[in-house]
């Protein structure tokens, strides 16, 4: 097995926090922090994804993303739908689903695959939820690898870059007039961010990223967060164009301090922070499945949030985004020690193939 990157694991590890902590502002959100958080809380995976991708054979790519990606989606609507009959049997006001209203409804959602509701005809298709992302980056990864294999000779890299270009643009203008199904659109405007990924990588644009230009990231990150929330779900923005530079500036201040947290994190006092966001970026596919549960079928955080703000709101939305970092982390470190289960969501330690010998 490869040797992690730590400090991607770093950045990886803040990233899928900021994406707990973005579902979980309560009536904090919409707002100028959660526009601060959504700034660069996805388009960094896909950015870290850019940086670390290599040209593959595009079946055995299919396939490693398959199971990586596609197989842990099946896994947790499976656990879901799982939810949703326990609760129809034993109704109890914790496991109470919330978004989906019949195993119909829920069946379509997860066959349409969009991480937006979305009307045709007279048929609404509810949003898969969070999910979309695990969807999103397998069509993605595919799209990717197929414009990076193009035999170009002559100006290769600024026409793949156009290309990326092109697909995100068709992931914007078609977001407006209606959501396609298996969360193309996301696919399709993450090529931008996974071509600048590669490009920092090609360049070493990391060790180029000084503190100026440091300061004007931060600067246009705040003057976005004032007003620009990006929607990745939907490729939407009231400022797009804005909000995609911004996703790219403020994923390379996150990186920067991740390399920063990579060094100064590694004293004895401190080297517990540096693990735990190590491990949260490790598992951060398995944690953003079981976040989804918890979000959508679990029925704790209102209870928490509800308790305790007779103590004040701001303080009762610090102990729910707490309450919903600790589920998905005891799952995340459970998981090994789950059998069956472990296969379908940590198919690199554990292959699914593994089920099936004897």
């Amino acid at each position: 097995m490869k040797k992690r990157i730590e400090w991607i694991d770093i950045a990886r590890g803040i990233a899928i926090i900021a994406v707990i902590i973005g579902h979980s502002l309560g009536n904090y959100f919409p707002g100028k922090f959660a526009n601060f958080i959504y700034a660069f809380h996805m388009p960094i995976f896909f950015i870290l994804s850019g940086y670390l991708y290599h040209q593959q054979d595009s079946k055995k790519l299919m396939k490693k993303s398959f199971l990586n990606l596609v197989i842990p989606y099946i896994a947790t609507v499976c656990l879901e739908l799982c939810i949703i009959i326990f609760s129809r049997i034993v109704p109890n006001p914790i496991l109470a689903p919330s978004r989906a209203h019949s195993i119909k409804e829920f069946a379509v959602s997860v066959l349409y695959a969009a991480g937006a509701d979305t009307q045709i005809g007279n048929h609404h298709i509810q949003a898969i939820g969070a999910l979309w992302f695990l969807i999103a980056m397998f069509f993605g990864i595919q799209l990717f690898n197929q414009i990076m294999k193009l035999n170009i000779q002559k100006n290769g890299l600024i026409i793949k870059g156009s290309l990326t270009l092109l697909c995100a643009l068709i992931g914007i203008f078609s977001a407006r007039y209606l959501t396609l199904p298996f969360a193309i659109q996301p696919a399709l405007l993450s090529q931008i961010f996974f071509f600048f990924g590669f490009i920092v990588k090609k360049y070493q644009l990391i060790n180029k990223f000084g503190t100026l230009l440091i300061i004007v990231s931060m600067i246009l990150w705040l003057i976005d967060s004032q007003f620009n929330l990006f929607g990745f779900v939907n490729a939407a923005a009231q400022n797009t164009w804005l909000a995609i530079l911004v996703g790219m500036l403020s994923s390379m201040v996150v990186i920067k301090f991740s390399i920063l947290l990579d060094k100064i994190l590694s004293f004895s006092r401190t080297i517990w922070l540096k693990r735990l966001l190590k491990f949260w970026g490790s598992q951060s596919l398995l944690i953003l499945c079981f976040h989804l549960i918890d979000l959508d079928m679990v029925q704790i955080w209102p209870v928490i949030v509800g308790k305790f703000s007779v103590v004040s709101y701001t303080f009762a939305i610090v102990c729910g985004i707490i309450y919903r970092i600790t589920f998905a982390s005891v799952f995340a470190v459970s998981m090994p020690k789950i059998p069956l289960l472990r296969n379908f969501y940590m198919n690199r330690q554990y292959p699914l193939k593994n089920i099936f010998k004897k």
